[in-house]
């Protein structure tokens, strides 16, 4: 998985920067809020509140949380207009891990 993982991520930096750059600064938060969800099938809004003075708004949130599904770490509950429901069940952590350290190797070199 992390070289498929690698490549995705390389991907995104290519083809979308302004995504990457959003996920690169604030991954960590998402990680944050992820593991600290006591819902297994929460929306963005309650992910967020679960962050202290966070650094991002709820729509940064969300589309962080969309590319964790994209790359397999997240998996969604249902798909709504409104509001996405995520599968914390579905939640990856070592993929999470990965991700955090290809991005800090990623902007290191």
């Amino acid at each position: 998985m992390p070289d498929t993982l690698i490549t995705r991520i390389r991907d995104l930096r290519e083809a979308q920067p302004t995504q990457y750059g959003l996920l690169s600064a604030h991954h960590q938060e998402a990680q944050q809020a992820l593991e600290a969800c006591q819902r297994n099938y929460p929306c963005v809004s309650q992910l967020y509140e679960i962050l202290d003075e966070p650094a991002l708004d709820r729509r940064m949130l969300g589309n962080i949380l969309s590319l964790l599904v994209q790359f397999g770490i997240l998996g969604v509950y249902s798909e709504r207009n409104n509001s996405n429901r995520y599968d914390l069940t579905q939640y990856d952590q070592a993929a999470m891990q990965e991700l955090a350290h290809v991005l800090k190797t990623d902007i290191d070199r």
